[in-house]
């Protein structure tokens, strides 16, 4: 077993910003560590006592610096990937180093990982009964709720045997893609030592990942803000919210001048396909820039489509147009890039006065 000194867990994702590797940093955080080292946003330092944790994020553009340093990690994620990075031989080469490989078996491709014979112990985890860690029932709500099954002996990193067990969770996020984060952030910290009850604790009050199906407001309706540049993300964030309970979505949509017409249109055209199927009331489109021409063309775009909005180039205006029309069990979404990242300051303010 590794020294329980310093332990490093590498989390594996074709994109940088892995959820699972943020809440991982939020579960050791609020279990008593402190933040020594946060460098780049990709390799993060704790620190308990005489413990040290390094947490990493492991991508394709920062994966074969790694290799070259002769680094092995104590635990390996496997998280989200794209099918080409599958064949990615650094991701390869750290699986078959590490002692843990925790490794999401719902994903049909993540044999691809372990075609090289690798050296430590394969945990599981997914919806997929064969899994190690799994749940026996979940539901969705504005949070998620579900029962967390280990299904069979776990030997963690402390030489501790954990047996199988069965508890219920409650994690204040939305959105199924959170249950996988979870569960191998989950499997993760019952490797490490943590309880499954301390972790339960933890996770009820998590808060995720900035600007990825986040709530900012969850009481008489609620406010989800989501990063979103591509039609995949808006159709993501929609297909994610499908099971919150709410009476009328609202929608305010950044649009940002320098994404280019294509794109600002195809984007229109995923948030149409959606405002029948989600009973979207209103969109409030914030253009970043005064451009008359854009603004007629969304014009043009619109008018032949059943769908009240209106647009704004002022993002305070705009948000508190959406927001002075919010009832009771509304839900508002906030979809876009850079040009919203104000809004929860906005929000706030207008939430106070």
């Amino acid at each position: 077993m590794s020294s329980e000194k310093f332990i490093s867990i590498g989390v594996l994702g074709s994109e940088k910003n892995n959820v699972a590797f943020h809440i991982i940093k939020e579960i050791f955080i609020k279990s008593g560590f402190q933040l020594l080292n946060n460098k780049n946003n990709l390799i993060t330092i704790l620190a308990k006592e005489n413990k040290f944790l390094l947490i990493s994020e492991l991508t394709p553009n920062t994966i074969e610096s790694i290799i070259k340093l002769n680094f092995h990690f104590d635990i390996i994620i496997h998280t989200n990937l794209k099918i080409n990075d599958y064949e990615n031989h650094f991701f390869k080469e750290v699986i078959h180093q590490a002692e843990y490989i925790i490794m999401n078996v719902d994903d049909k491709n993540y044999r691809k990982l372990l075609a090289k014979e690798v050296k430590g112990i394969i945990v599981t985890y997914g919806l997929n009964r064969k899994a190690t860690i799994t749940t026996s029932s979940f539901k969705f709500a504005n949070n998620i709720q579900f029962n967390l099954c280990q299904q069979r002996e776990i030997l963690g990193l402390n030489g501790i045997r954990m047996e199988p067990m069965e508890i219920p969770i409650t994690l204040n996020l939305i959105g199924k893609s959170n249950i996988y984060y979870s569960l191998a952030v989950i499997a993760c910290g019952l490797i490490y030592g943590i309880s499954a009850d301390e972790m339960r604790n933890i996770l009820s009050n998590i808060k995720g990942v900035f600007r990825y199906l986040e709530k900012i407001q969850d009481e008489e309706y609620m406010i989800i803000d989501s990063n979103c540049n591509i039609p995949a993300d808006y159709n993501t964030v929609f297909e994610e919210t499908q099971n919150l309970k709410y009476k009328n979505i609202y929608i305010i949509n950044g649009i940002e001048i320098d994404q280019g017409i294509y794109t600002i249109k195809d984007n229109l055209k995923a948030i149409l396909n959606w405002q029948p199927i989600l009973n979207v009331k209103k969109l409030f489109l914030y253009i970043d820039g005064k451009e008359a021409l854009l603004k007629n063309n969304i014009h043009l775009m619109l008018s032949n489509q059943k769908v009240d909005y209106e647009i704004f180039t002022d993002l305070y205006r705009c948000i508190h147009a959406a927001m002075k029309g919010l009832s009771k069990s509304d839900l508002l979404m906030i979809l876009g890039s850079e040009s919203l990242r104000e809004c929860r300051e906005l929000i706030n303010q207008l939430i106070i006065n």
